[in-house]
């Protein structure tokens, strides 16, 4: 079964106009505009052309979602994607962010953010 704070971040993404694709597996979610493969997996490599994605690693046990990749080939939809995990996830929990890929991107949503942790 799902956790529901999982679940609740995954209707949260899926609630965005360009989310097309939500895949929930243990221990990781993945949502994007596009997807790829017969298995059809979201994409959310940063810096593709035209995805709007992103995926988060999932710590049900330690009450943690980090922050995997993040892509947005159009504009504000990174922000949004961001907003949408952290209005699903509980006070308690935490939302990390391990490795910054995103060229400064999830700095500026920490500034916006003080939910997320920068490590």
């Amino acid at each position: 079964p799902l956790h529901p704070v999982i679940k609740r971040i995954a209707d949260s993404l899926a609630g965005i106009d360009a989310i097309r694709f939500v895949k929930v597996a243990p221990g990781f979610l993945s949502a994007s505009s596009e997807a790829s493969g017969a298995r059809r997996i979201p994409v959310t490599k940063p810096g593709h052309p035209t995805a709007i994605g992103l995926s988060l690693i999932l710590e049900e046990d330690w009450e943690e979602v980090r922050f995997y990749e993040i892509t947005s080939a159009v504009k504000g939809y990174g922000s949004r994607m961001v907003a949408a995990v952290l209005e699903a996830l509980p006070r308690k929990w935490k939302a990390i962010v391990v490795m910054d890929w995103s060229g400064g991107f999830l700095k500026a949503m920490r500034r916006r953010h003080r939910r997320i942790v920068l490590m």
